[in-house]
């Protein structure tokens, strides 16, 4: 297996998109997770439902629903019915209530989370690269390619790395979302993807 049949998912992250934020969910465990931290890896333990989500920025309803939180979406009945008709593997949806600015509900959104796993990500393997953020700017080391533990993958078609909150999706399931023309989603190859040197923690 290499990386470049695998891809990260996340939103578009763009302001006109409408955004709701998650309200009463647990604080840090004794595993310094928080509820939302939970609800990411479909840990449902000590979470009351319907999770509710209140508004918070934007306007525009998309298919995939920012809530603040790196990894933790909500997802349309579209595309909830596109990934169960397609049987693509390693998440669950939970019951969710979304409270709009007027504290009226939307309907017709899911909690998502991702019950697939791979090993950790491995910064001894990629290539490491300069390049400047602006021209003429001082270099900026980069690592190139984001090596995930596909040793220790479960086989999963969506999946998150040991320690991490990045979701990863197989080229399969990458091509049933890219065909449904899903909105608010972007897709990296992870062979593609470059990651500062300054922002890992070792």
């Amino acid at each position: 297996m290499v990386i470049n049949n695998f891809f990260t998912v996340e939103s578009k992250l763009l302001s006109s998109s409408f955004q709701a934020a998650p309200v009463g969910l647990p604080h840090e465990d004794e595993n310094r997770l928080y509820g939302e931290h939970k609800l990411i890896q479909g840990d449902y333990s000590d979470i009351t439902f319907p999770v509710i989500f209140k508004y918070s920025s934007g306007n525009k309803l998309n298919d995939v629903i920012d809530t603040g939180w790196a990894g933790l979406y909500l997802i349309s009945n579209k595309m909830l019915t596109i990934l169960e008709e397609n049987n693509v593997s390693g998440f669950k949806a939970y019951p969710s209530l979304i409270i709009d600015k007027l504290g009226n509900p939307i309907k017709g959104y899911h909690g998502f989370s991702v019950t697939g796993r791979c090993g950790a990500i491995d910064y001894e393997r990629p290539e490491i690269i300069e390049k400047s953020f602006v021209p003429n700017g001082p270099l900026v080391r980069f690592y190139k390619g984001l090596y995930v533990g596909l040793d220790q993958w479960d086989g999963k078609d969506i999946f998150l790395p040991e320690g991490n909150f990045n979701i990863i999706i197989s080229m399969r399931a990458a091509e049933v979302l890219k065909k449904a023309k899903l909105t608010n989603l972007v897709f990296r190859n992870l062979a593609d993807i470059e990651t500062p040197l300054f922002g890992v923690l070792k």
